[in-house]
């Protein structure tokens, strides 16, 4: 009931109703919606009528009142322009899906053109790792063709010409004096032939001028070829045997990755709660990867297969780690770089190694793994991994340094931090004989090849004046003092030498008393110590192919030298020998052990360098005794059949690898040369794989004849950037391959 003086609701109904028959309504008026409201209004995000030329908030403001120019959206006319956006971009995606699928499609086809590689994820399903795997880091990647002329074609940019200096301690600079005293005693033995030109550029100058050929093999820069897949990794399986392997093998030579932190950190990326990874450590995975396919012998893979594998690898790495690369801000990025030039040293890019090692160095010195005060900061055993890093970067520094002829660009007296640890031992690895875990032995074994290594270091910079090029000053009788001083110093350090890790001598290798890992570790250690000693003795050598270069050498000074010399000759033939002999025991049995020999492109270096040495002994020796001069051997001692036992030691290396191939004719055309001087004739039909070695590589082992002027003095060109560390050129090939069949009066002379 409602109250007096009130109004009930259901009056007030019955009034509206009334009111609306009537035809009057009483609800309040809408405000009309204003399509575009004025600048000033709609920038104050106050209420415009709309009214033009000027609205009323504007009118009563004083104020500009503006207009924009653009048209008047309806509801109708703003789905018009989504649709047509939609639209746009549905158009730019189909054209994308298009280009990929292309770009699919030429890669399957090259994949298939190439026999097909495991990591070929258009075969098989996807991994967890290719499926789930998200970088932390995304960036976008082009692959852009690279045309050798500008858009607007009025540029064409010429073949680009290189130089490459190679100090004395390098195979090239050695060569170099082999090639100048064989060509002035073939010039001297040639009837009213010339002298070769004392002052001729190929053999003076250090600088070689190269210019970049066509290859076959892929360029770092070139990846269109390259199935680049960054993320992608082979089955589970397959890349924990391929982690596995690196460990027991280059991991023990360079123990500077921490085994168990690296499984950890894979077994995380595998699982299924894990989406996230370092592009650094999924770079440096891939580098793994890449040296423990590269670096194995045997299987079923052909030399060529495991190379594609390996690069495939190898530039996914980069491709992955280019900008870490440059910045090189982390320990994962300076150990990916270090497995970068090993790996490199191993493949026919082998000059890239010189500046993939100089971004190592930097990166160390930027994360101050150098420094004793900087490594104090860190617990362990992060310090000792950084420890180890650090000296990673310096053997490589050495063994570069050795090979390129080129100054060390870590000095000895920036060494200050301690060696490695042994008591840091690895998880995987089983205790040997003696229960001495595998991983204590492997750090061992790096302090050996550290504390060799700066001997190495002293002796590159004593010997060979650090590689700077300049002319020694130094006397014969104060560089045999100095060699004296050396040999007492190898000696020291092979005293020194673990009771695990002693040397091993060429009829002990297969006796069967040691583990199979200890028993590696002492084989590569032996050659490194012998190489390393023909190296430091290798300066008299190198003193008498220079006077047998010099036409009409005081035969007073060469007796003298002779004399002073012996006892280095000695020591370097005679290592060279026991360092071929040694190797050769391990690659010549049916069943050869070829796991003891590491990573396989050491191994050909060695001996490629002790054959380089055996040659030049005998033909200094050879020389000494057509004057009726003193010897350092007999003649059974070292001849030209311990120089064909370096030739098949070589050839048994890694059958059907191009670098082994290159070798193997370089030093059977020395063969070939020696036997002209001496007068011996190439005996073919004696039994034996060796002597077979002539004919299977297309050499000519007629009877030779001299050479002309044109094919001595084309000894000194080099033009092939390939394997430049080994001493080798493509012109040498030219030379030696000549046709040679001559008279024998010619042959007696010579000899």
């Amino acid at each position: 009931m409602s109250s007096p003086g009130m109004i009930s609701p259901d009056t007030v109904g019955r009034a509206a109703r009334r009111s609306a028959d009537d035809g009057f309504d009483t609800r309040p008026t809408k405000r009309n919606r204003v399509t575009i409201a004025c600048t000033r209004c709609r920038n104050r995000k106050s209420r415009c009528d709309g009214v033009r030329p000027k609205c009323s908030a504007c009118s009563e403001t004083g104020a500009d009142c503006v207009y924009s120019d653009q048209p008047t959206l309806t509801k109708t006319s703003a789905s018009k322009e989504l649709l047509e956006d939609l639209r746009s971009r549905l158009a730019t995606l189909e054209h994308s899906v298009a280009g990929l699928d292309g770009r699919v499609t030429r890669v399957e086809g090259s994949q298939k053109e190439d026999g097909g590689l495991f990591t070929d994820t258009s075969q098989r399903p996807l991994t967890p790792i290719e499926s789930n795997i998200v970088p932390d880091e995304v960036e976008e990647q082009s692959v852009e063709d690279v045309d050798q002329t500008d858009g607007i074609g009025s540029i064409t940019f010429a073949r680009e010409e290189e130089s490459g200096y190679f100090g004395s301690s390098s195979n090239i600079a050695f060569t170099r004096q082999i090639i100048r005293a064989t060509a002035s005693i073939l010039k001297s033995a040639a009837p009213g032939a010339s002298p070769v030109p004392p002052n001729y550029e190929g053999v003076q100058s250090y600088v070689l001028q190269m210019s970049r050929g066509v290859s076959s093999v892929p360029d770092l820069s070139d990846r269109s070829s390259i199935n680049l897949e960054p993320f992608a990794l082979p089955p589970e399986g397959e890349t924990m045997l391929l982690i596995e392997k690196y460990f027991r093998t280059t991991g023990v030579l360079f123990p500077y990755i921490n085994e168990a932190e690296f499984f950890k950190t894979y077994r995380q990326l595998t699982s299924s709660n894990v989406r996230t990874v370092r592009r650094s450590w999924l770079g440096l995975l891939n580098i793994v990867l890449a040296m423990s396919t590269h670096a194995s012998h045997g299987g079923e893979m052909t030399a060529l297969e495991r190379c594609n594998i390996s690069d495939t690898f190898f530039h996914r790495a980069m491709a992955l780690c280019d900008k870490q690369i440059r910045r090189g801000t982390s320990i994962e990025v300076v150990q990916l770089l270090l497995l970068m030039s090993q790996y490199l040293q191993g493949t026919e890019r082998s000059i890239e190694t010189w500046n993939v090692h100089g971004l190592a160095v930097k990166a160390a010195y930027q994360l101050g793994l150098h420094s004793p005060n900087a490594l104090r900061r860190y617990a362990e055993p992060e310090r000792e991994f950084r420890k180890r890093t650090w000296f990673g970067c310096v053997l490589l520094d050495r063994t570069l340094s050795m090979t390129f002829g080129r100054p060390p660009s870590i000095p000895e007296d920036l060494i200050k931090i301690d060696l490695p640890s042994p008591t840091l031992a690895s998880a995987h690895l089983e205790p040997d004989p003696e229960g001495q875990s595998m991983g204590e032995t492997s750090v061992h074994f790096y302090r050996a090849t550290i504390t060799l290594y700066q001997i190495m270091g002293e002796v590159i910079n004593i010997l060979y004046g650090n590689n700077l090029g300049y002319d020694a000053a130094d006397n014969v009788f104060d560089l045999a003092s100095v060699l004296l001083q050396f040999e007492q110093k190898l000696l020291a350090w092979q005293s020194a030498l673990p009771t695990t890790l002693t040397m091993i001598s060429p009829a002990s290798i297969l006796a069967g008393s040691d583990s199979p890992e200890t028993l590696r570790l002492r084989f590569i250690l032996t050659i490194r110590f012998l190489n390393l000693r023909i190296l430091t003795h290798r300066v008299m050598l190198s003193r008498h192919l220079d006077a047998l270069g010099i036409s009409h050498a005081d035969s007073k000074q060469l007796d003298m030298l002779r004399q002073v010399s012996a006892n280095s000759i000695r020591i370097c033939g005679q290592s060279a020998l026991e360092l071929v002999k040694t190797i050769r025991n391990v690659v010549s049995p049916p069943d050869p052990p070829r796991y003891l020999l590491g990573a396989w492109w050491f191994a050909l270096y060695y001996t490629f360098n002790a054959a380089l040495v055996i040659y030049s002994t005998i033909l200094v020796e050879h020389q000494a005794r057509l004057q009726n001069q003193r010897t350092v051997f007999e003649e059974n001692e070292i001849n030209l059949d311990h120089l064909h036992e370096a030739i098949e030691c070589l050839s048994l290396l890694f059958k059907g690898n191009r670098m082994t191939d290159k070798c193997v004719r370089y030093t059977t055309h020395l063969a070939q040369l020696l036997a002209f001087i001496s007068g011996r004739q190439m005996d073919i039909q004696q039994s034996g794989p060796l002597l077979q070695l002539p004919t299977t590589y297309g050499l000519n082992i007629e009877t030779p004849s001299f050479p002309d002027d044109d094919q001595i003095y084309g000894l000194f060109d080099f033009t092939d950037l390939n394997d430049l560390h080994l001493g080798m050129a493509s012109t040498l090939d030219e030379f030696f391959g000549a046709d040679f069949s001559s008279s024998t009066s010619n042959r007696n002379t010579a000899g």
